[in-house]
């Protein structure tokens, strides 16, 4: 089962520049550690357990990997959460906050692991070779595998980790703090299917810190990849906690005592509630009256209203952009019941209407054709020819067709166009001579 965070529907005040960063810095090291093949290159990087307090391996362990999945799945996972911090933060302040917790992370790991001397792992995990000390330990071990180093080996035994995860916990229990209702659209193989769905923050990430729980108990809580990820998970509550509280991030209500308390977002407010069943208790008249004025509560509205569009908007761009035309024609139907001369750019526009003929999604097609014909009619002389055939071809309107071709130059056009729209009025001509008529439009 993989399930794999890849957009967010959270206000994204900022571009995320860091996370992008981050991932190409992470594939970096990946590539200068010989793509996790060469052992050689990969042991500088790990950060070794029972070795004391190594600040130098900290930071270094968290962006090495030990082959080509375990990258790629942390940086899917770091994009997913990333957007959700960094656009809040914006990357100056996000690019510290990653490298603070990474190396918050590695000091947590080495303080737990401590314990795991030489000493430790040869009296309590090598007795069943039978040996009394190092030195017999060696000459065990070298009788067993005579290619691998005694030292290497008891390394290797005593522990020793890698990777971003732990720094991506951090992330996820941030977003957990900062944006629980805000939703993660989720791709991935579930029973060997492939599914896509829209999940709240707050139930992925308290599904997977559950998975990580679990895991950690029945490992009777040894220093494993769930271990590593609660660390992780500790160190970003405490920071999105500290955050919240000393109001250096907005979540706008939003947040994870909010939504607890009862009272996020339009609900915050202690007299939104001005009737009977008042939280506060109070009836109309008994309420203070707004200190904003009239003109000042209109900006702010405005202002949250135009957030809450322009991300909207960009969720719709990149839908468009990488070609998921149908989600994005389905999110603009919604976003136009509440302001309806929404419309992305002539570009994109252009590139959702003949997605949807592709498609063959006519009826949205039929829309965005319009729109663009309203929008851009210096540009439009394809979007009539388009319109046209799907009139003709479509809905059988044949008179339709003709009206929409009229007064059409068509040296606007290219040569394929041209054909394209000469068999048009061709076709529709001859159907009304043959005594079609135009069917009624469905509504």
């Amino acid at each position: 089962m993989a399930l794999i965070p890849i957009n967010t529907d959270a206000p994204l005040y900022h571009f995320p520049y860091a996370t992008i960063g981050l991932i190409v810095v992470n594939t970096m090291c990946f590539v200068a550690t010989g793509f996790g093949l060469n052992s050689r290159l990969l042991e500088p990087w790990l950060l070794q357990y029972g070795e004391g307090l190594n600040p130098l391996e900290w930071i270094p362990a968290a962006f090495a990997h030990a082959d080509f999945m375990h990258l790629l799945g942390n940086m899917f996972f770091l994009w997913g959460f990333g957007l959700v911090v960094e656009g809040k933060l914006g990357w100056r302040r996000f690019i510290p906050l990653y490298l603070a917790m990474a190396a918050a992370w590695g000091a947590g790991v080495d303080l737990l692991t401590l314990h795991r001397t030489d000493a430790y792992v040869l009296r309590n995990e090598l007795s069943e070779l039978g040996a009394r000390d190092f030195t017999e330990f060696e000459a065990l071990w070298n009788a067993r595998a005579e290619a691998i180093n005694a030292r290497t080996a008891l390394n290797m035994i005593k522990g020793r980790c890698l990777g971003a995860s732990g720094v991506i916990f951090a992330l996820m229990a941030i977003s957990l703090v900062w944006a629980p209702k805000n939703e993660l659209h989720i791709v991935g193989f579930l029973l060997y299917r492939f599914v896509s769905f829209d999940v709240s923050i707050m139930v992925y990430g308290l599904w997977y810190l559950g998975l990580n729980i679990l895991e950690l108990l029945l490992s009777k809580f040894q220093m494993g990849s769930s271990g590593l990820h609660m660390v992780g998970c500790f160190i970003g509550f405490g920071v999105g906690v500290v955050f919240l509280k000393k109001n250096w991030v907005d979540c706008e209500k939003w947040d994870l005592f909010s939504v607890l308390s009862g009272k996020y977002g339009r609900f915050a407010d202690e007299n939104w509630a001005a009737g009977s069943q008042s939280i506060t208790g109070k009836t109309y008249g008994e309420l203070p009256l707004p200190t904003q004025s009239e003109d000042e509560v209109l900006q702010t509205t405005t202002t949250t209203r135009k957030r809450k569009i322009s991300s909207a908007m960009k969720e719709v761009n990149a839908l468009i952009d990488g070609g998921d035309v149908l989600t994005a024609a389905e999110k603009l139907l919604t976003m136009r019941l509440h302001e309806t001369d929404i419309c992305p750019d002539e570009h994109r526009t252009k590139k959702l209407a003949l997605g949807l003929l592709q498609a063959q999604a006519f009826d949205d097609a039929e829309i965005w054709l319009q729109e663009y014909m309203d929008q851009f009619p210096e540009e439009n002389a394809w979007a009539r020819i388009r319109m046209a055939q799907l009139l003709l071809t479509v809905q059988k309107r044949p008179t339709a067709a003709l009206q929409t071709l009229k007064g059409l130059s068509l040296a606007e056009v290219d040569a394929a166009l041209q054909t394209l729209a000469k068999k048009i009025v061709r076709v529709a001509k001859e159907q009304i001579r043959s005594g079609v008529e135009d069917k009624e439009p469905e509504w």
